[in-house]
């Protein structure tokens, strides 16, 4: 389980799907950036394995991401612009 109060990206492997992301119109530097800033954390219907989190890229673009947890490694499945 990850204590989300005291998270810090550097404590985990991160991996994106650049393709879905993409299609979203979602940079892979955006997704990293929203990790490392101020980000707020939902869980995710239907997945206990997966949480929303919604925050800001370093430009000020609101996105939201959907992200897999499993042990240290956090992959970043999709996102769309808010």
């Amino acid at each position: 389980m990850v204590n989300w109060n005291k998270f810090d990206a550097a404590d985990y492997d991160l991996e994106f799907n650049e393709e879905k992301l993409a299609a979203h119109g979602i940079s892979v530097e955006e997704a990293a950036e929203l990790l490392w800033n101020e980000m707020i954390v939902r869980k995710n219907k239907g997945f206990k394995d997966r949480v929303q989190i919604l925050g800001r890229a370093d430009s000020g673009r609101s996105i939201k991401l959907i992200v897999h947890i499993k042990g240290k490694t956090l992959r970043v499945i999709t996102g769309w612009p808010l």
